[in-house]
């Protein structure tokens, strides 16, 4: 059996961000993938998580802000530094994530499971 492993940074800024998950989610996502499963979830309190489960864990957090129908994802290290950009927009016709500059087929994208954002 393997064992799954985590990468140290994910883990520091998991323990960093614990207490931005009590906020409620307003938005939750998933995709299911051959090695793991894979979540984003916006929060009230303006922040996010995106996660991955399984063989191949990891574990991003930010800040996130709505501009009409695009989201803004501020990804940040454990020391609250913002260590890239991105954008996505919600494809109300296939309920799912659209990452700005990614090309997935809609049949892998990550599917909007709730959405109290409206």
């Amino acid at each position: 059996m393997h064992a799954c492993t985590i990468p140290k940074e994910s883990r520091v800024l998991k323990r960093t961000t614990k207490g931005w998950r009590t906020s409620q989610i307003v938005l939750h996502a998933w995709a299911d993938t051959p090695f793991s499963g894979v979540f984003f979830n916006l929060r009230a309190n303006g922040k996010f998580e995106y996660f991955t489960s399984g063989l191949l864990q990891s574990f991003e957090a930010g800040k996130w802000t709505k501009t009409q129908d695009t989201i803004k994802l501020e990804y940040l290290d454990s020391k609250q530094s913002i260590v890239r950009i991105n954008t996505i927009v919600i494809d109300k016709q296939t309920s799912t994530l659209k990452f700005d500059n990614d090309s997935t087929p809609v049949q892998m994208r990550l599917k909007v499971m709730s959405n109290a954002l409206e």
